[in-house]
C-alpha cells in the first residue's frame, strides 16, 4: 500500500485560505448583533501560520505570506465595513 502525502505551497494555501474568508468562514464569536464575525486580521495570520506549520513550512518560509494574509484581511474587513456605512 502506497501512501501518498498532499502537500501544498504556501501560496496555495494562502489563495484558499483568502477564498474561504471571502466567503465568509473563518468566524470568531458573534458581534454584538448576534451575527457571525470574522476572525480579525491578527488571528486569521496565525491560522494561516499554524496551517504552514502543518504542511512542514519553518517560520522564516512563512513570516512574508503572513504578513501579506494579515494585510490582505485589515484591507478586506475595511472593504466590507465601508459596505454597510
Amino acid at each position: 500500500m502506497t501512501v501518498t502525502i498532499q502537500t501544498k505551497s504556501v501560496q496555495e494555501i494562502f489563495e484558499e485560505m483568502t477564498e474561504s474568508y471571502s466567503q465568509g468562514e473563518y468566524l470568531d464569536g458573534y458581534t454584538s448583533y448576534g451575527e457571525d464575525a470574522l476572525m480579525g486580521p491578527d488571528k486569521f495570520a496565525d491560522r494561516f501560520q499554524h496551517i504552514c506549520f502543518g504542511f512542514g513550512y519553518r517560520e522564516a518560509e512563512i513570516i512574508p505570506m503572513k504578513s501579506e494574509i494579515k494585510e490582505w484581511c485589515q484591507e478586506h474587513l475595511s472593504h466590507l465595513e465601508s459596505k454597510f456605512r
